[in-house]
């Protein structure tokens, strides 16, 4: 290289002191570099070293966090799949729509932990207790695109779907369950705001609402 292309220290200096900003813009390059301890008697010297060890410590915080969330999160996960297991063998032993209605009502409310659940069907026909009939074409414009969850958190479905309690019900989720030409709307409700949200993963909840329409096919 020659020594007109040669950077020196002054140029560095010039330009650090013109873009004050760079090593918050560069954050990353702190670790790369060599800095002297701090020294009270000196009012010269920035501890750039105990920042960059606060750094790193704030990093390991994060990623520790990180990875008790994805722990936390796999722990419940599997939780949830033993459960639904569980229910799977249940549904499938019953042969009558009135204890399948108890056992999905029982069942679901405990799989994801909500507070408030109510079950409806688009069958004016078809009465039993702790099942509400509703119109159809009202049911399937909260499953646009063949979807067989919501999320959407509409307001008017936490009115038509927890009436008595759309007060206290601060997240929903609704499912529908394919009955014959009818469909059945499971509808559940938490106090917790956060509990069911538009980003939440149906996996699990979708395999067993599969499992359910199994079992409405062979039942009386």
């Amino acid at each position: 290289m020659a020594i007109e292309d040669r950077i020196s220290e002054k140029q560095i200096i010039n330009f650090l002191k013109k873009n004050k900003n760079f090593f918050i813009k560069n954050s990353d390059l702190i670790k790369h570099l060599n800095f002297p301890l701090s020294d009270n008697s000196s009012d010269k010297v920035v501890d750039l070293e105990a920042y960059r060890y606060k750094k790193v410590s704030q990093q390991n915080i994060d990623l520790q966090n990180q990875m008790t969330k994805v722990l936390i999160a796999g722990k419940s996960h599997l939780n949830a799949q033993k459960r639904i297991l569980k229910s799977t063998i249940r549904i499938l032993n019953i042969k009558s729509f009135p204890r399948l209605l108890s056992l999905i009502k029982n069942d679901l409310k405990m799989i994801l932990g909500c507070d408030e659940m109510n079950c409806f069907i688009t069958n004016e026909n078809l009465k039993f207790d702790g099942l509400s009939q509703i119109d159809l074409k009202i049911a399937l414009s909260y499953f646009k695109n063949k979807s067989v969850t919501n999320l959407n958190q509409n307001p008017k479905g936490l009115l038509l779907f927890f009436p008595n309690k759309s007060s206290i019900v601060k997240s929903y989720i609704l499912m529908k369950v394919n009955f014959n030409k009818d469909i059945m709307v499971l509808a559940m409700g938490s106090k917790d705001k956060n509990k069911f949200t538009v980003d939440m993963q149906t996996d699990l909840v979708e395999y067993l609402i599969k499992i359910i329409e199994a079992n409405l096919l062979s039942i009386k």
